[in-house]
């Protein structure tokens, strides 16, 4: 059923009523002849009307079923992109980073860096500039002489982040965590060596702050 019904029957009743309403004026003495006739224009047009009046109402339903029948199919289109969209959760219910595999966490940057100072025991450090990434920094100091030095390291404030044991004829390691960038001094422990001119200047720089 479609909306050519509505029309077929807006006809039928037009014609209908243009025809009694012809008949009526042509004999309107004897129309109608008899009770009868009356009787079966009436119920022909109640006919008429009933059978529009009821397919008014079955083609709003269907109208409606159809309505909701794509409002829940867009509704279903609708939740399939968002999923497509979402990244998915792994088992721990945490989103997994596309692109497939397992992300491993950045590697922390370490920096070694190399110290000695002169075999006749003279107060400097060989060199006396060092540059490193921020994070880890360790540090090998070599003293090939009999005087006894150290290394120790600080910021510029005096906040001395690690040191070695005083000793002579060998090497020591001095190992430095979450170094952040800036300025700092490395200089020897051992009493007037500092002031004598053994220190020297780190600088960290670059990369991101441990």
């Amino acid at each position: 059923m479609d909306g050519n019904f509505f029309f077929v029957m807006g006809v039928v009743l037009v014609v209908a009523a243009v025809g009694l309403a012809f008949v009526g004026i042509r004999d309107s003495e004897s129309f109608p002849a008899n009770r009868a006739m009356l009787v079966g224009v009436t119920a022909l047009f109640a006919a008429v009307v009933g059978g529009t009046v009821a397919f008014a109402v079955v083609k709003s339903v269907e109208e409606q079923d159809e309505r909701k029948e794509e409002l829940a199919k867009e509704e279903q289109e609708a939740e399939g992109e968002a999923e497509a969209e979402a990244p998915a959760a792994s088992p721990g219910g945490q989103p997994q980073a596309s692109g497939g595999g397992n992300q491993q966490p950045p590697a922390t940057t370490a920096t070694s860096l190399d110290v000695t100072s002169p075999e006749d025991g003279s107060l400097v450090f060989e060199p006396n500039g060092l540059q490193a990434q921020p994070g880890s920094v360790d540090i090998t100091y070599s003293n090939p002489s009999q005087v006894a030095h150290s290394i120790a390291v600080a910021t510029a404030n005096g906040n001395v982040l690690g040191e070695t044991d005083i000793f002579a004829a060998g090497e020591e390691s001095l190992d430095l965590t979450d170094v952040a960038p800036g300025k700092y001094v490395f200089y020897c422990t051992v009493p007037g060596h500092r002031e004598g001119g053994m220190e020297g200047d780190l600088t960290v720089t670059g990369g991101p702050t441990p």
